[in-house]
């Protein structure tokens, strides 16, 4: 009726009334609604980030669309991981740089692989060869020993022009290069050999140096493919010289005029 309905108030569902239960109701449900929304914030990744009303902030926004292009991809792997290499990657690019400007300008290991040089060399010894000499004097010491590359004559012959010879400079430009009756004879002049192998057992009518060009032997004179083979050495070809042996222990220390090397092919012993 009419009158009696103006004394009822219409409530709709989960309206709290005060006194009743309903609150409590009421209460429970805005918790349920919450723990949605909680776990739809979780879903989107938007956290605490998200806005008033559950919704997925600016910052997951971004993400979704970060991943939607491939995460990045090594930009992004760049920026975030460089920082933890760059100084060990410096160290090691510096490193590497000085050990190539030193092997370059300064000094380089060599090996000998032949007999050609023995007795002062063995095969399988290491030397040290510094090439600072040659950019300071025009010309090598006799007695010198030192390393080059093959000249014409040895490229013809099949050898790589990049590969090493090593040999002890004889006689310098203007020298005259004799070899007879088992000496050596530099300018008419024999020479005391206390270093060699054996005395030679072939002849060489007298060669004089160019200008520009030294004269090599091996120290094993007779198992050495040098200059009494291929004339003489012009001194655009020398790489350096060897100045310390440092393997096999025994034999460490500096020599005088002594580099991995390409030492010049064994010859057969020749005879008169």
């Amino acid at each position: 009726a009419p009158g009696r309905g103006t004394g009822r108030r219409v409530l709709r569902r989960g309206t709290p009334v005060p006194g009743r239960g309903r609150g409590s109701r009421r209460s429970h449900g805005d918790a349920r609604r919450e723990c949605r929304k909680e776990r739809w914030r979780a879903a989107s990744g938007s956290g605490d980030g998200g806005d008033v009303n559950g919704g997925p902030s600016q910052r997951t926004d971004e993400e979704e669309s970060r991943n939607d292009n491939g995460g990045g991809g090594w930009s992004d792997w760049f920026a975030n991981e460089w920082p933890k290499y760059s100084e060990d990657a410096s160290t090691i690019t510096i490193a590497l740089a000085a050990s190539l400007a030193f092997r370059t300008w300064i000094a380089e290991p060599r090996y000998i692989p032949s007999l050609s040089m023995y007795p002062t060399f063995n095969v399988g010894d290491r030397l040290i060869c510094e090439k600072v000499s040659r950019r300071f004097s025009k010309q090598p010491t006799v007695g010198d020993v030192i390393i080059f590359h093959p000249v014409e004559e040895l490229q013809k012959a099949g050898y790589d022009a990049s590969e090493v010879f090593i040999k002890r400079v004889i006689a310098r430009a203007g020298d005259t290069v004799e070899v007879k009756r088992g000496k050596v004879y530099i300018n008419g002049t024999p020479t005391s050999e206390a270093f060699v192998a054996e005395a030679p057992k072939y002849t060489m009518n007298p060669v004089k140096v160019p200008e520009h060009y030294v004269f090599v032997m091996g120290d094993n004179r007779n198992n050495s493919y040098d200059s009494h083979l291929w004339g003489p050495l012009p001194e655009e070809n020398i790489i350096g010289r060897a100045v310390f042996q440092y393997w096999p222990p025994g034999n460490v220390g500096v020599v005088q005029g002594r580099a991995r090397v390409f030492a010049a092919e064994e010859a057969p012993a020749l005879v008169d």
